[in-house]
């Protein structure tokens, strides 16, 4: 039976290395209905189209349509409708494999002014979808394959492509852009029984299951699986799609705590994550806002939790750090933390500061009810952790090590001095230094992260905010306290409970020997994911899930909190 966390209403069907995807979706200009579509992720979520193909639609013996049901896991897609069935797998390349009895299936290729169809000299159907740049050849093994399309003085309508037959219907779909592939000649059952040995491989790289949780973790470890996409075009390297529903892109955040989750199963995919930012890294040290096949975008940055990431890995994997990756990661970095140390303050005495509040990733978030540029409490705590890796791990010239400690104990001085109330450790903006801006974000609790370096009153006074204010619920921290004029149910960063956040402060409050604190955040956090999924975040007084409901820094955070709380890790 299918564990109901795999619900493809929220979840896609897809494949480590593919950008090919099957996916329920709003149909445009339907008013909330969905369909099944027949997609190719590249290009970004800039586009409408979010990489939409072909509606796919099952139809019975008279072509009329059929509702569906569907079963998924990790190797097939399994649709029943009616009396019939369909199954899909994905197989080498961007190749669709289906099979089916009792029903048809119908592709209909709709979005682009220019979509046509055509017969390739060697025979058969090539279908164009123009703006997505993707030609498909459909090929039937066993039974029907009926090819339509009108041509209209400069392209086709009405192209679709039809697999049925009385006793049953075997076929593929090759994807592609310049050259068509050869025809392929495995079958669906090899297709599907090589996707399952794939991800069962994969599965068996990562911490084990929580007792009761094993549907939870097997879903992470799908997603952590199946949003993996090619390198090619501006990805210099494999990387990890926050999701392939809408948010498909690679942030450079995002990409630190995808590291995190797979770098005990894959060192060298969870090098990728870093390297596939930093290949993009500005000669100042600034990195993209985010990197997909097509776009490399500047118009924002994020914040510079690398180094503390890379910190967190070489002390639990000790073999990450090779030669080659420790020089490429301490020159990125240096790179990076001179950048905020450069370009985003006047002078040296200053903070640095968010431009943006997309700068700071907590897009929206109530320190930013005035817009900007904020100084905020977890940016020099970030560059702080930085220069720590720097020194500690990273680089091997002892003189410049000790520059990096004097760097971070200047940021710290500057740290407590100007944002620390007496209370609390309040954002500011930088036109108004001495105002502290209103509010109740988590991010003030950031500087828990500094371990031993922050004074133990500073210390008891914030555990003790953190406790007494409402943000931990039943299901883990709210980014915005519930007793806040700012909390929004589904407020995006001003209330919702999100991974991210959830693993920074964790590690927070270990740091600072709150362990028992620092389990319950865990826990809470771990069952609520268990219940309601890996979502983009979460409804923090309900649990529910909100937005994207198949997110991949959501798993990686559910899989590194698992090894550390599993008692079968060793």
């Amino acid at each position: 039976m299918t564990p109901l966390l795999f619900d493809f209403n929220h979840v896609p069907f897809s494949r480590a290395g593919r950008f090919l995807t099957l996916s329920m979706m709003d149909v445009p200009g339907k008013d909330g209905i969905r369909a099944l579509y027949l997609r190719h992720v590249a290009g970004g979520d800039e586009r409408p189209s979010l990489g939409r193909l072909c509606r796919v639609e099952f139809l019975d013996e008279n072509g009329l349509p059929l509702a569906a049901t569907f079963d998924l896991s990790p190797d097939c897609l399994v649709a029943r409708a009616g009396d019939g069935r369909a199954e899909f797998a994905i197989g080498e390349g961007e190749t669709l494999h289906l099979r089916g009895a009792g029903l048809s299936v119908r592709f209909h290729l709709e979005g682009s002014r220019y979509d046509y169809v055509y017969q390739p000299p060697h025979g058969g159907h090539c279908l164009v979808a123009a703006v997505e740049n993707v030609k498909i050849i459909p090929l039937s093994v066993e039974g029907d394959l009926d090819v339509t399309g009108t041509w209209q003085r400069d392209h086709s309508e009405r192209v679709t492509m039809t697999f049925g037959g009385g006793a049953g219907f075997e076929g593929h779909l090759a994807l592609f852009r310049t050259i068509a592939p050869e025809p392929s000649a495995v079958r669906f059952e090899e297709a599907r029984a090589g996707a399952g040995r794939e991800f069962d491989a994969w599965l068996s790289g990562l911490p084990q299951a929580l007792a009761r949780q094993e549907d939870a973790h097997r879903l992470a470890s799908y997603l952590l699986w199946a949003n993996r996409v090619p390198a090619g075009g501006a990805l210099t390297r494999p990387a990890i799609y926050m999701s392939k529903n809408h948010m498909i892109n690679v942030w450079s955040w995002d990409n630190a705590f995808s590291a995190l989750g797979i770098a005990g199963a894959d060192p060298q995919l969870a090098f990728d994550q870093f390297a596939v930012i930093f290949d993009h890294q500005d000669p100042s040290g600034l990195l993209p806002d985010y990197v997909n096949d097509r776009d490399v975008l500047f118009a924002f940055t994020k914040p510079p939790v690398h180094g503390w990431a890379v910190s967190l890995i070489a002390r639990q994997f000790r073999d990450f750090l090779t030669p080659e990756r420790r020089a490429y990661l301490r020159d990125a970095i240096a790179r990076q933390v001179t950048y905020w140390l450069t370009h985003a303050r006047a002078v040296s005495g200053d903070l640095p500061c968010y431009f943006h509040g997309n700068d700071s990733g907590w897009d929206n978030a109530s320190f930013f009810a005035e817009g900007g540029p904020v100084i905020s409490p977890d940016l020099p705590v970030f560059l702080i952790l930085a220069c720590d890796a720097l020194a500690d791990f990273l680089e091997e010239d002892a003189l410049k090590a000790e520059n990096w400690r004097r760097e971070a104990e200047k940021l710290r001085e500057m740290l407590l001095s100007r944002l620390w109330t007496g209370e609390t450790f309040a954002a500011r903006l930088v036109s108004a230094p001495h105002n502290p801006l209103p509010g109740e974000s988590l991010i003030q609790f950031m500087p828990l992260l500094l371990g031993n370096r922050l004074p133990t009153s500073i210390r008891d006074m914030l555990v003790a905010r953190l406790q007494d204010g409402a943000f931990l619920t039943e299901w883990g921290p709210a980014t915005e306290s519930p007793q806040s004029p700012f909390y929004e149910p589904d407020g995006y960063w001003r209330g919702p409970i999100w991974a991210p956040t959830t693993l920074l402060l964790w590690d927070g409050l270990r740091r600072q020997g709150e362990d028992a604190l620092a389990r319950t955040v865990a826990m809470r956090f771990l069952a609520l994911a268990a219940r309601g999924g890996m979502a983009e975040n979460f409804d923090a007084l309900t649990g529910n899930g909100l937005r994207d409901r198949a997110f991949a820094w959501t798993s990686a955070v559910y899989i590194f909190l698992s090894r550390a709380y599993s008692p079968n890790q060793t």
